[in-house]
């Protein structure tokens, strides 16, 4: 008779795989102690599987959402910064362009010049940040350098002019061979002088003449001269008298205007004969003599607000050039007789000092940062958007001028040129403010904080909630591995009895 459960050797008919299967989930607890994670796979998770994996798609987009809002918000600080130093430093250069602060020097350049000086090499350096690689304020070429360097956009390089160049060239155009800022100042009887301006866009415009006192009567001309756009006569009918006045208004090319005034005197005294005229022996003397006062009044409207003019007119073109878009220069060959307008058909020779992205869009837009679902914040810039032209424009205006101090007019140049700087620089009007722009990124920081608290706070409830799925306690880990430790004792012990277990044993 045999009992084949209890026979020799029935320890082997046991399931060897019961054993294997018992050590392969104590090691699996232990690597779950471990790591503190329920499986190495979806598929060991079972029906949680699909939680898990919707749940860590989820988080993953967060991931991203949230470390390109981290990036961005660097470079939004950085580029806010930037633009309030621009801002300070326009308002100090403002500050110091005040009237009548010119004091004479050895360089001809005032302290407010060397000062912006500095500033425009500082502006260069803001506008030319750069992080990890990437240009802040070049618009879509992050890759490209926005700004040249401040000597070569001062003074030209490799056969190609500069901003200094340009304004010397407009300030010509304007001025005239003669000085007069183009026009026409002629006798057209011994009685009655004629004056004109030209119809193209260089020089003085007439905009009105006129005068006081019964002696002088002023008439404008018509029809209009060929090639002018205004003509005014101004006839010495009787002899005027002391403190009678010529007012001539002259429209500049910067849209300012100024004005020359010239007061009659009696005979035989003196005075200055760009702001009064002699009254002579008769209609015909005093007509000569007001003839030469305008001239000289002329002269010296050119050499002050006239030049100054000129030199925005030029700076702005200049600063408003791109590689799509080259400055408009005076054509010709010799600007003090150019008649043609500004253009930059077949210009080659001028230095281009923006070479970054100059797309029509916003430039908020050339950078876009994808922050939710349906969300996206602009946080580009662009290094030639129109507050830091303005400010750029004035910066060099004032590194290129000089007043030499044996310059009798040097004063009331600067004065002129001062003037229109510190205007200018308070960004008036319509113009773009620094403020602005910086309101603009701010708004963007904003939109950045709110996303990134939002998604924080979304991804610390799902992280809690993927926790419960896919991780495992210490505690509960190690009660299993006592209760598995307990069944394994207690197989291992019955399994070894049952080897010693024969036919005479069991009798």
């Amino acid at each position: 008779m045999t009992i084949t459960a209890y026979g020799s050797g029935a320890y082997r008919s046991a399931k060897p795989d019961s054993f294997v299967s018992s050590r392969t989930q104590f090691d699996d607890l232990q690597r779950q102690l471990a790591t503190k994670e329920r499986s190495t796979s979806y598929g060991d998770l079972g029906i949680d599987r699909r939680v898990s994996l919707d749940l860590n798609a989820k988080l993953s987009s967060l991931d991203g959402w949230l470390a390109g809002i981290g990036l961005a918000d660097v470079n939004l600080k950085l580029m806010s910064g930037a633009v309030e130093n621009f801002a300070k430093m326009a308002t100090e250069s403002r500050n110091d362009m005040r009237s009548n602060t010119y004091l004479a020097s050895s360089t001809g350049q005032t302290a407010p010049q060397v000062l912006a000086q500095e500033k425009f090499k500082q502006t260069l350096d803001l506008l030319n940040s750069n992080v990890n690689g990437r240009y802040l304020f070049s618009g879509r070429t992050s890759d490209t350098q926005p700004a040249l360097g401040y000597d070569e956009i001062i003074n030209g390089s490799a056969g190609k002019d500069g901003l200094r160049q340009v304004i010397e060239e407009r300030r010509k155009a304007d001025l005239g061979s003669d000085g007069l800022g183009r026009l026409q100042l002629g006798m057209e009887t011994p009685e009655t002088i004629a004056m004109s301006d030209a119809d193209h866009g260089y020089g003085f415009k007439l905009g009105s003449v006129s005068a006081t006192g019964t002696g002088i009567a002023v008439t404008p001309q018509t029809p209009l001269p060929a090639g002018t756009k205004a003509a005014f006569s101004i006839a010495v009918t009787d002899q005027p008298a002391p403190g009678d006045k010529v007012s001539i208004t002259l429209d500049l090319p910067d849209g300012t205007q100024a004005q020359v005034t010239l007061t009659a005197r009696a005979p035989g005294t003196t005075g200055s004969d760009a702001d009064s005229f002699e009254i002579g022996a008769d209609s015909a003397a005093t007509a000569a003599n007001l003839r030469n006062a305008i001239g000289k009044g002329l002269e010296t409207a050119a050499q002050t607000s006239l030049s100054a003019a000129s030199s925005q007119v030029a700076a702005a073109a200049f600063f408003a050039g791109s590689t799509g878009n080259p400055p408009v220069r005076v054509p010709g060959a010799d600007p003090y007789t150019a008649t043609a307008d500004p253009t930059n058909v077949g210009v080659s020779d001028t230095v281009i000092w923006y070479r970054g992205d100059d797309a029509a869009d916003s430039a908020r837009g050339t950078a876009i940062v994808q922050v939710d679902q349906g969300q996206v914040v602009g946080t580009g810039a662009r290094a030639n958007e129109e507050a830091f032209r303005v400010g750029l424009a004035q910066f060099g205006i004032m590194a290129v001028e000089s007043f030499p101090a044996d310059d009798p007019a040097s004063q009331a140049r600067y004065d002129a040129m001062a003037e229109r700087v510190a205007d200018r620089l308070g960004f008036g009007g319509t113009t773009q403010k620094p403020a602005e722009i910086i309101t603009e990124l701010g708004s963007a920081q904003t939109a950045l904080a709110g996303a990134k608290e939002r998604h924080q706070s979304t991804k610390d409830y799902l992280t809690t909630t993927l926790s419960g799925v896919q991780n495992v306690t210490t505690e509960e880990v190690a009660t299993q591995i006592l209760a598995l430790q307990t069944q394994l004792q207690a197989s291992y012990q019955v399994t070894s009895m049952l080897s010693k277990l024969s036919l005479t044993n069991y009798l």
